[in-house]
């Protein structure tokens, strides 16, 4: 049993850069589909590091050891280097993925490297790192644990699927507004592969398999299509609530086709659902690129708070203003936005609200 506090991927990441500065291996635990490789590859990306991606279910000990050569000279065997074993300084992490599912003989095979940060002769260069990864027996995938004397090898991280940290991660990414809506209205269904080990259902929803999902509807436009893939993505159950959620957000007018519309007229065609409401400001932000359009929403995301409902208008304009700022910042257009005339009529009104 894993005994350590679980945490989401946005938690993992800064424990990883105060790790590499000890030079500590670190471990992450987590189910099928969470994201555990693209944390590794996000940090090693965000810090300019060389990733080097061993999977030990793919190799054999010597792999990792090295071949035996004779040196002639000195009379002795001795063992070449690997392959993967890195020569120069650069800033590298040695990511042993899937590391629990190799045999444990191979499992063995690389605690020298994680632990003494050496190959027989080779020594690692100062600036190499190692991170692993893997499942537990209990999550339904092929694992063999980790003996007790590997465990000890690692600091041990519980990472578990966080919502919260999944949409700001696939409003970053582009992922598709449906499935950025759906996951904010239902965060339970973000990561179900539980079932896997706890009942007889093969086909779980996961954030890897909502990213699939993501990519169906981007390329596929045939609808049976796609509501048969979206089930063999995340299992009929979930499917069914997914398509739901989707034809209400497909009430939306298109985005192109409000921004023709003076804002507060726009903001009345927005159906009076959740799924709309929310739908329409993932799309909406994603859409904008320019600065009269981000003026426009502004304005349009005001209009919304001025519609009177039991829905939490407020809380979804500023969501989409946090969304919007975001997206501003990146193309370098925040200075702009915020002397805007739109940006100004609508902060500096509530401005003098909060303070009367």
């Amino acid at each position: 049993m894993l005994n350590t506090v679980p945490c989401g991927p946005r938690a993992v990441l800064p424990l990883l850069k105060e790790m590499y500065q000890l030079r500590r291996p670190v471990f992450i635990w987590g189910k099928p589909g969470i994201g555990k490789s693209d944390v590794v590859r996000e940090f090693a990306t965000e810090n300019n590091m060389r990733l080097i991606d061993l999977r030990l279910t793919t190799l054999e000990s010597v792999d990792l050891r090295g071949l035996p050569w004779i040196d002639g000279e000195r009379k002795q065997t001795a063992w070449m280097r690997p392959e993967f074993f890195p020569v120069d300084d650069t800033p590298t992490v040695i990511f042993l993925d899937e590391l629990t599912a190799a045999e444990p003989r191979i499992q063995a095979s690389s605690y020298q490297l994680i632990l003494d940060r050496c190959v027989g002769s080779h020594v690692l260069p100062p600036s190499a790192w190692v991170i692993g990864a893997g499942n537990g027996v209990e999550d339904g995938s092929i694992s063999y644990g980790m003996g007790a004397a590997l465990a000890d090898r690692f600091l041990h991280v519980n990472m578990v699927a966080n919502s919260q940290d999944w949409v700001a991660w696939a409003v970053d990414n582009n992922v598709h507004p449906s499935v950025v809506t759906f996951i904010r209205l239902k965060p339970e269904c973000l990561d179900s592969s539980q079932g896997v080990a706890s009942s007889d259902q093969l086909v779980n929803p996961s954030p890897r398999s909502w990213e699939c999902v993501s990519r169906i509807l981007k390329h596929v436009k045939n609808k049976s299509v796609q509501s048969l893939a979206i089930s063999g993505l995340v299992g009929e159950g979930v499917a069914v609530q997914f398509l739901h959620t989707m034809e209400e957000i497909g009430q939306v007018p298109p985005i192109d086709a409000l921004l023709k519309m003076k804002p507060d007229r726009a903001a009345g065609r927005i159906p009076g659902t959740l799924s709309a409401l929310y739908g329409f400001t993932y799309s909406a932000v994603a859409y904008m690129e320019k600065l009269d359009q981000m003026e426009w929403l502004i304005l349009a995301l005001e209009g919304l708070t001025r519609i009177q409902d039991s829905h939490p208008r407020a809380e979804i304009q500023s969501l989409g203003m946090e969304l919007l700022i975001e997206k501003a910042s990146r193309r370098k257009l925040m200075d702009q936005l915020v002397r805007s005339a739109a940006y100004s009529s609508v902060y500096k009104k509530k401005a003098t609200q909060l303070s009367n």
